[in-house]
């Protein structure tokens, strides 16, 4: 390939992995802002999906600029050498400081990768709490020991109005279901059915709610906070009981 074109397909590639990245941030912060993951979507993408995207194209520029300094590199060393020795740039002087370049680059990435998986931490109280303060500083466990504290109206149907009923509700049934039905959740159909009641460990909903299902159409869109699941997982064990509903099933909208 023509050393020019390949130059300008090279600054195509970035131009574009710079646009990307810009319409991507634009969404998560304005269209998608944080915590409307399990209630928003884009052009069928939810938030997280947006945000992968976005990483993917900073991986893309990263990329695309690394060849391009490549391509440049004879030129960025010579102006480089000059300005700081006065002298031209003997070839050998180019090699040793091209090797000395990758492995910075690679030692910082690679530091930068353990730094940042030994960083996290798990917080013991979530930064969201699904209600007020006070139950969030307490564990699941300590909330739902007593099965029969769990009531399907007051603690299991916000889950459903909150993260379900968007997709799955009246006005719109993704993959023919509606979460706003007893019978979708524990009538079969193409498999088995989503809950088992009495048996929360069998019970599919709690599979794709916790992420254990990844072959799916939006699996991340259907993941649950902690505390969620391990109330469902109560409910399920208590006999998932779905008590008359006064009314029908609302789409919530986060504050």
């Amino acid at each position: 390939m023509n050393r020019s074109l390949l130059n300008l397909t090279v600054d195509l590639l970035a131009a574009a992995c710079l646009l990307a990245m810009v319409a991507t941030g634009y969404i998560l912060r304005f269209p998608l802002p944080p915590g409307t993951n399990r209630t928003h979507e884009l052009w069928d993408l939810s938030r997280h999906q947006w945000g992968s995207i976005h990483g993917w194209a900073g991986m893309g520029l990263l990329a695309v600029l690394c060849l391009h300094v490549v391509l440049h590199w004879d030129w960025l060393f010579a102006m480089i050498h000059r300005r700081l020795t006065k002298s031209p740039a003997a070839p050998a002087a180019r090699r040793r400081a091209a090797v000395v370049a990758i492995a910075v680059l690679m030692t910082a990435g690679g530091l930068f990768g353990w730094a940042a998986h030994v960083g996290v931490r798990e917080l013991d109280t979530p930064l969201h709490p699904l209600r007020g303060p006070e139950e969030a500083a307490a564990t699941p466990s300590d909330r739902y020991s007593d099965t029969a504290a769990v009531d399907f109206q007051r603690d299991v149907r916000p889950i459903f109005e909150a993260s379900c009923i968007r997709c799955h509700g009246p006005s719109r049934q993704l993959a023919g279901f509606r979460a706003d039905r007893r019978e979708d959740f524990f009538v079969p159909g193409v498999a088995a059915p989503l809950i088992l009641p009495g048996d929360p460990a069998r019970s599919r909903l709690i599979a794709i709610v916790s992420g254990e299902v990844k072959d799916m159409k939006s699996a991340e869109a259907h993941l649950l906070a902690a505390p969620e699941i391990a109330l469902l997982k109560t409910w399920i064990d208590a006999g998932a009981d779905w008590q008359a509903e006064p009314r029908a099933l609302q789409t919530r909208e986060n504050p």
